[in-house]
C-alpha cells in the first residue's frame, strides 16, 4: 500500500465513520498536544492569622486540607483523562476494522468495545513509555559523562554515534507499540504477547511502518490546511460583521459556528490518525 492510498482510505473512513467521531476527539485532543497546569502564589497573613478579604475566613492551617483536595481532583480528573483516551482508542481501531467489512459500530457498542480494551492498550504505552526512557537514559548517559571528563570533544564524540543509534530505535519502538495495540485488540492478546507478535509483524515491514509514519504526518497536515481554508471565510465574514453589529453578538456567533467546526476538524484528525495504522496492520495480515 503506498502512501496516497493511506492517506486515501484514512480520510474515506476518518470522514465516513461519524458514529466515530466522539473517541476521535478525544484521541486528537490527546495526540495534538499536552497539557499541565501549575499555579503558585505569595501571601502574608496578618497578625499570623486569617486571610482578610475572603467571604469566609481561612487559617494557614486548613492549606494543607486545601492542597490535598485540589491534588486529589487533579488526580481523578487525569485518571478519567487516562481512561477515556484508551477506551477510545480501542473503540476506533475496532470501529475501523469493523467499517472495512461493510459494517457499522454505533457510538455505545464503541464504548463497549473500548471498555474491554483499555487495560491492555494503558499496558502497553506504559511498557513503551519504560523502553523510550530507558533507551534515552542509556544513550544520554555516556554523552554527558565524556561531556564532563572530556569536555565538547567527548561529548560530540559520543553524542553523534549516539544519535544515529536513537534516531532508527525510538522510531522502531514506536512501531512496535502502535502495531502491538492493533495486535491486543483484534486478536485479544496479552500486553508481552501482543508487543512480541508486533517485533514479529515488524520484521522486514520497517519500510511499511515508515510510510505509515510519513501518510499519518501529510495526512494530518492535509487535513489542518484543509479545515484552516474553510474556516477563513467564516472568519472573514465574522469580522466584516463587525462593521454592522455590536462586538458580542458578533463574538457569539463566531463561538457557535468557529467551536463546532473546531471539535469536528480534531475528531476528524483523531479518526484519521487512528485509521492509518489500523487500515496499515490490517492490510498486511490479510495481504
Amino acid at each position: 500500500m503506498t502512501i496516497g492510498e493511506s492517506i486515501r482510505q484514512g480520510f474515506h473512513y476518518a470522514r465516513s465513520c461519524r458514529s466515530l467521531w466522539l473517541f476521535g476527539f478525544v484521541v486528537g485532543i490527546a495526540s495534538g498536544g499536552s497539557s499541565s497546569g501549575g499555579a503558585g502564589g505569595d501571601s502574608g497573613p496578618d497578625d499570623g492569622g486569617d486571610l482578610a478579604g475572603l467571604p469566609f475566613a481561612l487559617s494557614v492551617a486548613d492549606f494543607p486540607a486545601i492542597i490535598f483536595a485540589i491534588l486529589a481532583v487533579v488526580a481523578v480528573l487525569a485518571l478519567a483523562a487516562i481512561l477515556v483516551h484508551y477506551i477510545s482508542e480501542g473503540a476506533l481501531i475496532e470501529g475501523i476494522v469493523r467499517a472495512r467489512q461493510g459494517g457499522h459500530m454505533s457510538t455505545g457498542e464503541g464504548f463497549r468495545a473500548g471498555w474491554a480494551h483499555w487495560g491492555v492498550l494503558l499496558r502497553i504505552a506504559l511498557l513503551y513509555f519504560a523502553a523510550f526512557m530507558g533507551s534515552l537514559a542509556l544513550l544520554v548517559l555516556p554523552c554527558v559523562l565524556a561531556l564532563r571528563a572530556f569536555g565538547p570533544v567527548g561529548g560530540f564524540a559520543l553524542g553523534v554515534p549516539a544519535l544515529l543509534i536513537a534516531v532508527p530505535w525510538l522510531i522502531t519502538l514506536h512501531l512496535v507499540q502502535a502495531f502491538a495495540g492493533r495486535i491486543a485488540v483484534l486478536e485479544n492478546r496479552r500486553a508481552i504477547d501482543a508487543i512480541r507478535k508486533a517485533r514479529l509483524f515488524l520484521h522486514g515491514r520497517i519500510s511499511h511502518g515508515l510510510k505509515l509514519i510519513v501518510a499519518s504526518f501529510v495526512g494530518t497536515i492535509g487535513i489542518g490546511l484543509l479545515g484552516l481554508a474553510m474556516l477563513v471565510p467564516v472568519g472573514l465574514l465574522l469580522f466584516a460583521l463587525t462593521y454592522v453589529l455590536h462586538v458580542f453578538p458578533v463574538i457569539l456567533i463566531g463561538c457557535l459556528i468557529v467551536v463546532p467546526a473546531a471539535c469536528v476538524l480534531v475528531a476528524i484528525i483523531g479518526t484519521f490518525r487512528s485509521s492509518i495504522w489500523t487500515i496499515g496492520y490490517v492490510s498486511e495480515v490479510n495481504a
